[in-house]
């Protein structure tokens, strides 16, 4: 089940003035709103984020609330899901001042507010931590030399081509469940291409895929659902995705574990992969400092590092 995309016009108090300009200071007008634009399209998704079905509106108001586009009507937000790989963002409009409000991934989302020259991804609060330049272990780096035997492109992202498929085989199971589906919390949506695409981006928490797919477990098991077994396989293979990764400055580190149990013994000892050509040694994120193998999370929930082997146990 897909749904139809809709954009809406939005204007922030903070705005800049969208009066005329003369003429010949059209290009650096031009380049003034275009920042701007992009900082409040930052400011609009962190306002956001504070937003649920039962906060307080005023009619007509537009605005996004928990990955859906929303409207409020008689005082309360009407709901109206994305598709699949989608959420709702706050966009900066290119040629002339102001924002938009539409479904998109957060990848494109983030791209084009940094194309504005704003900084700090989607909110503007992307934390800047601290590199202490770790040193990985020499059996790490001799499994790095190892892998590396066959010459790769340099990488800034190793992402996945496959995401939009993965959400969308969740929401497919889930709508022939025949399981409840609620308008303001859909988990035929915000377990596919909400939280689920979320959880695989290489800032996401290192346990949010488990969360995840421990929802998709527990939907499973609700009374009255059609395929349970199929849902608890896809529930499964989704935990054993990769996350994507990022460059850190010459290198793309591993991503970190989870370090605690499931809900579900479904999903007991069940962890993320990681993707060819992350360097093994390494481990982080956009958002988590840079640490080398050994220290906390860069083994699997329960399982001790081997330093002298680059291994978990």
């Amino acid at each position: 089940m897909r749904f139809s995309q809709v954009a809406f016009s939005v204007t922030l108090a903070v705005a800049v003035s969208a009066s005329p300009m003369p003429a010949d200071n059209n290009h650096q007008s031009r380049a003034q709103f275009t920042l701007q634009n992009g900082k409040d399209a930052q400011a609009l998704n962190k306002q956001f984020q504070g937003l649920s079905a039962s906060s307080s509106c005023n009619d007509g108001q537009q605005a996004c609330v928990k990955g859906q586009l929303a409207q409020c009507v008689g005082g309360k937000f009407v709901m109206t899901p994305c598709a699949a790989t989608l959420q709702c963002v706050a966009l900066p409009l290119v040629n002339k001042p102001g924002t938009s409000i539409t479904c998109d991934t957060q990848q494109d989302a983030e791209s084009r507010i940094g194309n504005t020259g704003a900084t700090g991804g989607l909110l503007g609060t992307r934390d800047i931590v601290a590199r202490a330049n770790p040193v990985p272990p020499p059996a790490c780096e001799a499994k790095k030399q190892k892998r590396s035997t066959m010459p790769m492109p340099l990488l800034k992202r190793i992402a996945q081509t496959d995401l939009g498929q993965v959400a969308q085989s969740w929401q497919n199971l889930c709508v022939a469940s025949g399981g409840p589906r609620p308008p303001n919390n859909d988990p035929c949506v915000q377990l596919a291409g909400i939280n689920g695409i979320n959880a695989l981006l290489a800032g996401a928490d290192a346990c949010a895929q488990q969360d995840n797919a421990d929802a998709m477990v527990n939907f499973a098991k609700l009374p009255g659902i059609k395929n349970k077994q199929a849902l608890i396989d896809n529930a499964i293979a989704y935990r054993k995705h990769p996350r994507n990764a990022l460059d850190e400055g010459g290198f793309v580190p591993s991503t970190l574990f989870c370090q605690k149990a499931p809900q579900n013994a479904e999903l007991n000892g069940l962890v993320n992969g990681q993707l060819q050509g992350v360097d093994p040694g390494l481990f982080g994120s956009p958002k988590v400092a840079t640490v080398a193998f050994g220290a906390p999370g860069t083994c699997p929930f329960g399982q001790t590092a081997d330093v002298a082997t680059c291994t978990c146990h």
